[in-house]
């Protein structure tokens, strides 16, 4: 996730005390072998591990680069059992050389002393790529990741029904939404303005709009603060609409529910990242041309703020022997403008400044009815504010996010995952405070 800025220098030191217990074995395969960094002469072959698209990417880098060669294995995404491959694998000493490795999970994998410090390799180019996805690939100054893909948050509506509601443009503010919800349950009680928020990524997301973090580090201690007044002021007032029936109780793009509930008109808008279009795309294609795109609605009118979800960096995994070479093909990846092209045909949105430029994401798209989305994409990725700082237990969160928004409201699972989170980073052996 694109929402990564921690700035202690200590921190770093702190982490790599952490992850001394967890002696993580170094990769030792020749396959690894680089006469830059070991002493071995001949070609260099690298695995690099992940979920997204990239074979085609692979193959262009190798048909480039025939002494550098990269094999792709896919593997499940990272929540799925993707991180935990490739800490197993590390541990039995076969780690690959580059995985796939989302922002808001690289904290958590340095402290398990799974990925490498890439600052002397990397420094130099990461002029490419815009401050925000190279904050997230980083760890106070040094860099963990090239950054790939952002995802930028927008408000996706339906333009003919808000044409159908007399709702004349998109809401510029959160009051707006609110008010342009009330007026289509007036309408018809059975139809939703919006999705509901349900899950503890989308309440991150939804925070760091509000300029707030739920994680700060002082001195050797990290502080816990999920529980902030920005927190709660997204729970009070999505629980409000909740409770109103103001928004559909399905979520948004490749969810079935949401499917059928489009489909019949039931449902105006849902806000995401700007990957989202591709569910959009894939299983509503009979509603080519009534979707639009708009930047997300605002808690004060003008504010301009924006947020991120989802993105991800292509880190160098440690005891790769061949983190030069490495680098080179984790940012041919992300600004090779043919190997950006091709990200972006998969559905990436590119963190490469140039990429944005790219015409397939410049020109008038005609699933949105000939609107030129980019520009929405580019504009919402610079409103992101860069005070958000991940922490090291990423899933955890999301776990416990999850559970007590099933089994409550979502103030109530705010206190809750203030308490787990602090509890889950002591069993770390990190020190940590609340907020």
């Amino acid at each position: 996730m694109d929402r990564t800025t921690i700035r202690s220098r200590r921190l770093l030191a702190l982490a790599t005390a952490a992850v001394m217990a967890f002696g993580v074995a170094a990769c030792s395969d020749d396959k690894n072998d680089s006469a830059g960094e070991s002493g071995h002469s001949g070609p260099v072959k690298m695995e690099f591990w992940g979920w997204a698209g990239y074979e085609k990417i692979v193959d262009q880098w190798n048909a480039a680069h025939p002494d550098i060669k990269v094999t792709f294995k896919k593997i499940p995404s990272g929540p799925a059992g993707g991180y935990t491959q490739i800490n197993n694998a590390l541990a039995a000493g076969n780690g690959p050389c580059l995985a796939q490795i989302e922002y808001q999970n690289i904290p958590s994998m340095l402290v398990k002393n799974s990925v490498m410090d890439i600052t002397r390799y990397a420094s130099d180019g990461m002029d490419k790529y815009v401050p925000s996805a190279v904050s997230a690939s980083s760890v106070g100054d040094k860099i963990y990741g090239v950054p790939v893909d952002i995802g930028p948050m927008v408000l996706f509506y339906r333009k003919d029904l808000f044409d159908k509601y007399g709702i004349s443009k998109p809401p510029a503010t959160w009051a707006e939404y609110k008010a342009d919800a009330e007026k289509v349950k007036t309408a018809d009680p059975a139809v939703k303005f919006g999705t509901k928020l349900g899950d503890g990524a989308g309440l991150a997301s939804f925070t760091l709009q509000t300029g707030q973090s739920w994680y700060s580090t002082q001195g050797d201690s990290w502080t816990v603060n999920i529980d902030n007044p920005g927190t709660r002021k997204v729970a009070s007032y999505w629980q409000d609409l909740k409770d109103q029936g103001l928004v559909a109780k399905h979520g948004s793009a490749w969810d079935p529910q949401f499917n059928k509930a489009s489909e019949a008109g039931k449902v105006l808008t849902f806000v995401s990242a700007s990957w989202a279009a591709g569910g959009l795309k894939s299983d509503l294609k009979g509603e080519a041309g009534k979707w639009r795109v708009a930047p997300m609605p605002t808690w004060e009118a003008g504010d301009n703020k924006s947020a991120s979800s989802g993105g991800s960096a292509t880190s160098v995994i440690t005891g790769c022997r061949t983190p030069r070479e490495a680098v080179q093909f984790a940012d041919f990846l992300s600004s090779d403008p043919q190997a950006v092209k091709t990200g972006i045909e998969g559905g990436l949105y590119p963190a490469s400044k140039a990429g944005q430029d790219d015409p397939l994401l410049t020109g008038g798209d005609p699933f949105f009815g000939g609107q030129k989305v980019g520009d929405v994409y580019r504009a919402s990725a610079a409103r992101v504010p860069s005070t958000w700082t991940n922490g090291p237990t990423f899933q955890q969160v999301e776990t416990d996010f999850t559970g007590a928004i099933g089994k409550g409201t979502l103030p109530e699972a705010v206190t809750k995952v203030q308490t787990s989170t602090v509890a889950a980073i002591k069993k770390l052996g990190l020190s940590v405070t609340n907020g």
